[in-house]
């Protein structure tokens, strides 16, 4: 009775996960299978296509200026993204191994600016890039993502759990701090590191209301904001919008198959877990 008990409850809980992957993979496959229907297709209440075409992406690679956006988004989010991983890095190490007056306090104000919305700085932020002459430019979008509070709050949990016996015996040895920090320190943190890229690249990559304020012209837009002004083109054309969103998605597909397994190490060492 115990076995078949369990058995159940077991079961219960695999129905209950499996329901849930299906309600999170559906949006997906029907974007999927959307972006390779016809216009005509895509109003039935069919799921899988009877007639498969590519001409959808075709049409968004050759209108709205959809390569050139993949572009500004791939200049905005490779850089931005290796940005904060060595600032993370560097203040995540300094807060972890280095002991200082106000150390603490330091720390637990920067962390109180992650409960700041981004909506009440925004206006002050444009001013600022205003007056430097970085409005509608990819260069004011990169400055503003130079650090990120959480990128040094999660290395900085990291880190701390590196040995103080290494950085120790290394400074004994006569090595230099940035030695330390690159070659004792990085190495062990490295599933971090991939967590924290995966995050940021995928936030500076779907970034919108940011770049959709500060960029003005078509040439210098993102992404998400190309993809939004294709309302005006395709206001019912789904299938337009469903293969635009897809080329958007692929290049965060690959980023998060290459780093799968750091990403999982890296959320279940710096005490992530869900």
């Amino acid at each position: 009775m115990g076995i078949l008990k369990s058995k159940l409850k077991q079961g219960l809980v695999h129905a209950v996960l499996m329901i849930g992957m299906a309600a999170a993979l559906f949006p997906f496959l029907w974007m999927a299978l959307g972006s390779v229907k016809t216009y005509k297709e895509m109003l039935l209440p069919r799921f899988f296509p009877t007639i498969w075409t590519l001409d959808n992406y075709r049409e968004i690679l050759t209108r709205v200026g959809f390569l050139t956006a993949f572009k500004n988004s791939a200049l905005v989010a490779i850089p931005a993204t290796a940005m904060v991983l060595f600032t993370s890095a560097a203040a995540g190490y300094v807060f972890a191994k280095y002991h200082f007056w106000g150390k603490e306090v330091l720390f637990t104000i920067l962390l109180s600016t992650m409960m700041v919305p981004f909506t009440v700085v925004v206006i002050p932020l444009f001013i600022t890039m205003n007056d430097l002459g970085l409005v509608n430019k990819l260069t004011g979008i990169l400055i503003t993502s130079l650090c990120s509070t959480f990128g040094i709050f999660l290395m900085r949990q990291a880190i701390m759990v590196v040995p103080n016996d290494y950085v120790e015996a290394a400074r004994i040895d006569g090595a230099s701090e940035f030695w330390i920090f690159s070659r004792v320190v990085i190495p062990l943190v490295r599933p971090s590191l991939a967590t924290l890229a995966v995050f940021t690249f995928l936030g500076n990559w779907d970034s919108y209301m940011w770049p959709s304020i500060m960029l003005r012209t078509a040439s210098r837009q993102t992404l998400p904001v190309v993809i939004a002004g294709m309302r005006n083109l395709y206001v019912v054309r789904y299938q337009i919008w469903a293969a635009g969103s897809m080329l958007t998605v692929v290049p965060v597909m690959i980023l998060f198959t290459l780093a799968q397994k750091q990403f999982v190490r890296g959320m279940t060492l710096s005490g992530l877990k869900g």
